[in-house]
Parts: C-alpha cells; sequence; structure tokens
C-alpha cells in the first residue's frame, strides 16, 4: 500500500506541476496579448481618424505613436498608390511600398505580418501590423502601418519570465526562434516540446532537459489573442521541475507514512481476528450442524486460542459420546432382533383349494 501510495502521489505530483507550468505560461501569453490588444486598438483608433491628404496630420500622428509606445519601432501612412505619405520621424516618406505584403494586405483589412529579420546581425527585426484607412463609403484610402520591434518583445517575455522565475520561448510558424530568455535551462528545444507545438496541444510535460536536468514544459499555441489577426507565435515556458513551491505537494511527509502504518496495523489485527476465532469458529460450527443431522464428523483439534481448544475438545467428547450411545442402542436392536426370531413359532401351512 505504501509503494503504491507513494507511486499515485508522485503521479500526482507530476501533474501538480504540469498545470502549475500550463498555467504560468497562460499567464506570460495573457499579459502579452493584452499588449498587443493595445497596440491593435492604437491602430485602428489612428485609421479612423487620420486623413492620408493632410500631411500634417498624417505626420503627428505618426509621430505621435512613437512617443506614446516603446513597442513600436516605426508607423507610417501609405496612400492608395502605394507611396508612403508620412512616417514617423519622416523616414521613408515617398518610398513605393505596393508590393509590400503589409500594403496589400492592409487594403483589405486588418494583417499580421511575418518576421523580418534584416541581414545585418546587429539590425532589429520587426513584424508589421497593417489596417486599411476607409472613406465614407467604406472603400480604401490608405494604409496605416505600425512597425512592432522584436527586441521589445523579448524584453516584454523575459521580464514575465523574470518575475515568474521561468524560461520563455517565443516561436513562429516555421518552429523559428523568435526570441528566448533562458536563465534556468539553456537547452534548445527538445523534440517532446516540438512534437507538441506540431501537435498545437495546450498542455504542460515533463521533460529530461540535454544537459540531464528535468523541466516542466507548456505551450500555448497563438498567444498573441484570438480577437486580432494571428502573429503565427507559439509560447513555450518551462518551469524548474519539482520546484520549492511545490516539493510539499509531492512528496508524502509524516502524516500519510503514520496514516498508512495504522491502516495496516488495523488490517493485521483483522487478519489475525480472522485466523484465530473466526475461521475456528466457523470450522466448529459447522461440526455441530454435522452433529445435529446425525453425522458424525471430528473436527481437527483447533489450538489458535484457549477458547476455541475448549470448544474442539468439548465437542470432540460430545461425538464420542453419542457415537458410542448409537452403537450401543444398535447392538441392543440387534440381540432384541435375535430373541424373538428364536421364540417365533414357525409358519402354518396353508393349503389352496382348487375350485
Amino acid at each position: 500500500m505504501f509503494v503504491g501510495s507513494h507511486r499515485h502521489v508522485d503521479d500526482l505530483g507530476n501533474r501538480i506541476q504540469e498545470d502549475h507550468a500550463l498555467k504560468t505560461a497562460r499567464a506570460v501569453a495573457l499579459t502579452f496579448s493584452k499588449a498587443i490588444d493595445r497596440e491593435w486598438e492604437s491602430l485602428r483608433a489612428v485609421a479612423a481618424k487620420i486623413d492620408p491628404t493632410d500631411y500634417v496630420s498624417a505626420r503627428s500622428f505618426a509621430d505621435a505613436v512613437l512617443d506614446a509606445s516603446s513597442s513600436v519601432a516605426w508607423a507610417g501612412i501609405a496612400g492608395r498608390d502605394g507611396v508612403v505619405i508620412a512616417g514617423a520621424g519622416g523616414m521613408r516618406e515617398g518610398d513605393d511600398v505596393s508590393g509590400r505584403r503589409w500594403f496589400r494586405e492592409g487594403l483589405r483589412g486588418p494583417n499580421a505580418g511575418t518576421v523580418y529579420r534584416p541581414d545585418d546581425a546587429e539590425a532589429e527585426g520587426f513584424v508589421n501590423l497593417s489596417t486599411p484607412v476607409l472613406d465614407a463609403a467604406g472603400e480604401p484610402l490608405g494604409v496605416v502601418v505600425y512597425r512592432i520591434s522584436t527586441d521589445w518583445v523579448e524584453r516584454y517575455v523575459a521580464d514575465a519570465a523574470d518575475t515568474l522565475g521561468i524560461d520563455a520561448f517565443v516561436v513562429d510558424a516555421q518552429n523559428s526562434v523568435v526570441s528566448r530568455h533562458l536563465p534556468n535551462h539553456a537547452s534548445p528545444l527538445t523534440d517532446r516540446e516540438i512534437m507538441t507545438k506540431r501537435l498545437r496541444m495546450e498542455r504542460g510535460l515533463v521533460v529530461d532537459g540535454i544537459s540531464g536536468d528535468g523541466f516542466v514544459s507548456a505551450l500555448v499555441p497563438n498567444f498573441s489573442g484570438p480577437n486580432n489577426p494571428s502573429l503565427g507565435w507559439d509560447l513555450i515556458v518551462r518551469v524548474p521541475e519539482r520546484s520549492p513551491a511545490l516539493i510539499d505537494a509531492t512528496q508524502p511527509g509524516w502524516g500519510v507514512v503514520l496514516g498508512l502504518a495504522i491502516v495496516g496495523g488495523m488490517l493485521g489485527i483483522v487478519y489475525l481476528v480472522n485466523f484465530l476465532l473466526t475461521r475456528c469458529i466457523a470450522g466448529l460450527a459447522r461440526g455441530v450442524d454435522d452433529l445435529a443431522h446425525g453425522i458424525v464428523s471430528y473436527p481437527s483439534d483447533r489450538v489458535s486460542s484457549q477458547e476455541a481448544e475448549q470448544l474442539s475438545h468439548a465437542l470432540t467428547l460430545l461425538q464420542t459420546e453419542t457415537l458410542n450411545r448409537n452403537r450401543e442402542l444398535a447392538r441392543a436392536r440387534r440381540k432384541e432382533e435375535e430373541a424373538q426370531a428364536a421364540h417365533m413359532p414357525p409358519p402354518k401351512q396353508r393349503f389352496l383349494r382348487s375350485a
């Protein structure tokens, strides 16, 4: 019972840690999705108020976005012809962006692009969020774009991970790492974690690290939020296995050991009572029942307890006395039958007359 209970406690501890890792991942995902939601709300508000034909107004809106948000590396407004009308800080004004995906898709509706990584290793990557500027009839007049820096993503996730004491990966649809923060386990993504990501399984799992140290991993797919165009990013967090906050929940403590010892002692007492008394009395009861039906079956001597031995001895004497009495009665009955047979006259012969 102790071994089985200990295994059950270990399994329960693993499930507790997996749930803990998943809840931690969901907490990080929730805070990040709220931050992205704020950028989308700002983008939609600018698109609703801006006039692409008014350069001064468009430029002031673009500059104000950079002052208001630390996540936006650049903001711009492109006209219907694909030429940038206004850009924050005057950057890229007059550039033809008609061939850019953020512009083409942005004319149709809100769009989140893929991560762009410049060839320059020192340059930061970014992802474009774009939405159309519509006239009163619902026709597109242009596109507003926010360029979200991957450095901001990394800083944001790292701050949340440090607060919770965990590791974190942000991985795109091509299984490329957008950002990582690994203060506890520096090993790359394991095969089990990659398989979980491919299956889009929002769950936690206990993983043996490549360097030999174990951890609990959890995945939250599409953690940028369900209310906006998907970035195609997944969040993977790692929680140290058997973290101090969970050791007490996974170890069976002395209370459990004492409880199991009490249960084992009670079962031992029940077994002894059954072996010493119940089984013996049941055998003697069968002997008494046989005697009541005229069957003499000597029980084996019951020496498991003093009471059982006395009952067995008494039943043996009673059965012996009954058997001797039956034998005497049978002997007397045979003598009486023999005496009657000796004094009985011969039978009369009967003659039949023929008719």
